[in-house]
């Protein structure tokens, strides 16, 4: 049975991180309420400043007298365009689901894996340095590991559940052993989009258990392929991690914190 996602405690840890978390998620006063999808996000990232701009349509700002950003940059894009060049509507576009692992066969499905930079750049650091400066330590299955500071409060509620998993469970091991590392500033493979590595919110669990879809021979058409346990996958979900394993594009190592896209509150209509 998958674990309850803890939404409230998780909101009220990512809001007390942020030194912005004051103005960041009203509104322009007298403004028509933003869409669901940017007032949700603003709840997980407290630098997202709804704003309205004139005709209506809605952007947001990641700094206060910082430039601002469409929510909805109206164009009609292909997946491929949408993972380029994203608009954070894009980024809520796939919705996400949890609870037992199955196999993903819709060509694209990919929650997650669009993400708008710029977000991450504000929250996390724009810079290797920046982040870098911001790492924290953290035991995870008896291995220290270095994750954002923003995060670290979930990495260590994750290592717990997975402590008691270990107890109970001793074949669990060799999946949370040599685990594949957290901080990473670099580009996803054979990509020019940053990884989410980059930020110190992801973590790749033992890479001789896990299946990557960029792995597979011959390359074409993906076929999902998965040896990760159901209760790993929900330890991790149930502090707002999403897992590789849920994309077509299949990436089953890895888990990278975005509490937002367990929110149903945050899916695009």
């Amino acid at each position: 049975m998958p674990i309850p996602l803890r939404l409230p405690r998780l909101a009220l840890l990512v809001l007390a991180a942020s030194s912005s978390a004051a103005w960041a998620s009203e509104p322009d006063a007298g403004s028509a309420a933003p869409p669901p999808g940017l007032a949700c996000l603003a709840k997980w990232y407290p630098g997202v400043r709804p704003v309205q701009e004139e005709g209506g349509r809605w952007g947001f700002q990641l700094a206060a007298g910082g430039p601002t950003y469409a929510f909805d940059d109206g164009r009609v894009k292909s997946f491929d365009e949408r993972l380029e060049s994203p608009d954070l509507e894009d980024a809520l576009s796939l919705p996400y689901r949890a609870g037992p692992v199955v196999p993903v066969t819709g060509v694209n499905e990919d929650p997650g894996r669009i993400r708008f930079d710029p977000l991450f750049h504000a929250t996390y650091g724009a810079s290797a340095e920046q982040v870098r400066a911001a790492l924290v330590p953290v035991v995870f299955a008896g291995t220290t590991l270095k994750v954002h500071a923003k995060v670290a409060p979930a990495f260590r509620r994750v290592a717990e559940r997975v402590e008691a998993l270990l107890a109970a469970d001793a074949s669990l091991r060799p999946f949370v052993s040599k685990v594949g590392g957290t901080f990473n500033w670099r580009t996803i493979a054979n990509t020019k989009r940053q990884s989410a590595h980059s930020y110190g919110v992801s973590l790749d669990l033992n890479v001789a258990r896990s299946h990557y879809w960029e792995w597979q021979k011959p390359k074409e058409p993906v076929r999902w392929a998965n040896a990760i346990p159901q209760v790993l996958v929900d330890a991790f979900e149930a502090e707002g991690f999403i897992w590789g394993g849920r994309w077509y594009h299949y990436d089953t190592m890895h888990f990278e914190y975005r509490p937002e896209l367990l929110d149903p509150a945050c899916r695009a209509p």
